[in-house]
């Protein structure tokens, strides 16, 4: 059975963004999830927080294109309130 990961935004951008001293472990995650050995999830929320951060680093069609690929390595993970609740009720 593959495994479920959540990929922190952190660790998105230590990989974008070649960041060290992680980007080698950040480049393994990615890697593993590109080639479909474990399900890679980002939180929906990340997505709009990655494009603001990058803004400093990388013009607007690159963060754009990155985005784009990084939607074709991960889902997009999303809860509807009622999802929240039960989450956390169940714990």
């Amino acid at each position: 059975m593959k495994s479920t990961v959540l990929i922190d935004t952190n660790v998105i951008l230590d990989f974008l963004l070649h960041r060290e001293p992680f980007y080698n472990d950040a480049n393994a995650i990615m890697t593993l999830c590109a080639r479909r050995d474990v399900y890679g999830y980002v939180a929906f929320h990340s997505v709009s927080n990655l494009f603001y951060i990058m803004r400093k680093y990388i013009d607007e069609p690159r963060r754009r294109q990155l985005l784009k690929n990084l939607c074709n390595i991960l889902t997009i993970a999303v809860a509807n309130h009622a999802e929240v609740q039960k989450a956390i009720e169940s714990y």
